[in-house]
């Protein structure tokens, strides 16, 4: 009989939100399918230790415009409250640890179907066409430090690691080279980078919901 082990899930929150949109039929996920989903990576080998979620709150500042000159308070938009609410809940779901980044506001962006659109008429720059340029920072610091943490220690026997970003992979061969194994779970993306394969135990494929 094959033993039981000890199994963390982390889960890239923006990554694993954006998969469950596409197949949630252009649908927000809410917290109890967020946390439905991690349960469905485990193995049936496998006894949940603790489910990691990280992902900066949404940004609550007030910018200008660049082509109105408007001010555009971000805390006002329906983004931020779903955001908010998703947050909140999972942060006192059971089992679930959540580690915060933080957004960086880095200037404005046009969007790219509408620079398309406006190549290919020649009309003059809307309002809509811009987006605001959010990057996260120090999630993956924080992905990166708790892998080696529940490594080093032999907390768990095995983490499962949900993610698409190669970013990852120093900490995936640290916790190879500490003798715990590495489960990279895929959304039903064909395109798995190589380097992420390389540094896996794993792969393993996931339905849901």
């Amino acid at each position: 009989m094959a033993s039981i082990k000890k199994t963390a899930v982390l889960l890239d929150l923006g990554f694993v939100l954006q998969k469950l949109y596409e197949r949630l039929g252009k649908r927000h996920a809410t917290a109890l399918e967020v946390r439905n989903f991690s349960q469905r990576c485990l193995a049936a080998d496998e006894e949940l230790f603790r489910v990691y979620c990280y992902h900066c709150p949404p940004y609550d500042q007030t910018e200008t415009h660049p082509l109105t000159g408007a001010h555009i308070d971000f805390s006002a938009s329906k983004t931020y409250t779903g955001m908010q609410n998703l947050i909140r809940n999972l942060k006192v779901a059971d089992h679930i640890a959540f580690r915060e980044g933080k957004l960086s506001f880095d200037g404005w962006l046009i969007k790219k179907h509408k620079a398309e659109e406006i190549i290919r008429t020649g009309r003059a720059l809307a309002p809509g066409d811009f987006a605001p340029d959010l990057n996260q920072k120090i999630v993956d610091m924080k992905i990166g430090l708790d892998v080696a943490w529940l490594s080093s220690k032999r907390i768990v026997e095995r983490i499962i690691l949900v993610t698409g970003d190669s970013d990852f992979i120093p900490a995936m061969k640290f916790a190879r080279r500490e003798g715990v194994q590495v489960i990279l779970v895929t959304m039903g993306h064909k395109l798995v980078k190589r380097e992420l394969l390389e540094h896996a135990d794993e792969l393993r494929s996931i339905t849901f919901p």
